[in-house]
């Protein structure tokens, strides 16, 4: 048993997760920002999202330093140990799909910013729709313990692959058959890849949640690695 009364151990957890679904809005707030400024081509938006950044990365840490501190001073049960060490896993998780928001932004600074739409790519609404969709659903597992929905977001990834693919597709065509549109499709290439992987790391983060819940690894896709 650990060492505190179970209120304040209780209470300990209660508020780390609160602070993960905190840091889970900062980062769709920056996910949104960010295809703002690709949409509108708004250096002054995607320099405001990359600055955000910052503020992103030491809540991550934040968190992480309260979770280490419980791990070291409660002697917390098997249960409420998965749950600490889940919630490392969670705000790793938030903090790079913060990063991949401020890759886009970064994309736009350097290479779209106040330059003209060549190539239009209504996928990306779509998968930006999908991502804020899948990271509300993921957080909502999170707070009532619902290990069945966590697995359902996971299973909805699959459109985000597809559409990530159409668009590959499309750009590779694009760049075949105009080469003048070669710069633009190459960073549309890796903006697409950014939402993509900021919908895989929900995708992780709902891997995480049921095992917090059941104790057994669940992976969508066993050949998947986070890095």
């Amino acid at each position: 048993m650990g060492n505190s009364p179970r209120p304040v151990l209780d209470h300990q957890l209660e508020s780390l997760q609160y602070d993960i679904l905190g840091l889970a809005e900062m980062v769709e707030s920056q996910l949104l920002e960010a295809m703002k400024a690709f949409r509108k081509r708004d250096v002054t938006i995607a320099t405001r999202v990359r600055a955000y950044d910052k503020r992103v990365n030491q809540k991550r840490y934040n968190i992480e330093e309260r979770a280490y501190t419980l791990l070291a001073l409660q002697q917390p049960i098997a249960h409420d140990m998965r749950r600490i060490v889940a919630a490392v896993s969670f705000v790793t998780n938030l903090e790079r799909m913060g990063d991949h928001a401020a890759g886009i932004a970064h994309i736009v600074q350097q290479n779209l910013g106040e330059t003209p739409v060549g190539i239009e790519l209504p996928e990306f609404d779509e998968m930006t729709d999908i991502a804020v969709a899948d990271l509300h659903e993921a957080m909502r597992a999170l707070e009532t313990n619902d290990e069945r929905l966590a697995r359902e977001v996971v299973a909805k990834d699959q459109r985000v692959d597809e559409l990530y693919h159409e668009v590959y597709v499309r750009l590779v065509r694009q760049m075949t058959q105009n080469p003048s549109l070669v710069e633009e499709a190459t960073s549309l290439m890796r903006i697409a890849h950014d939402l993509e992987r900021f919908s895989d790391r929900i995708s992780n983060i709902c891997e995480r949640i049921s095992y917090m819940i059941t104790g057994v690894l669940y992976e969508d896709n066993p050949e998947a690695v986070e890095s």
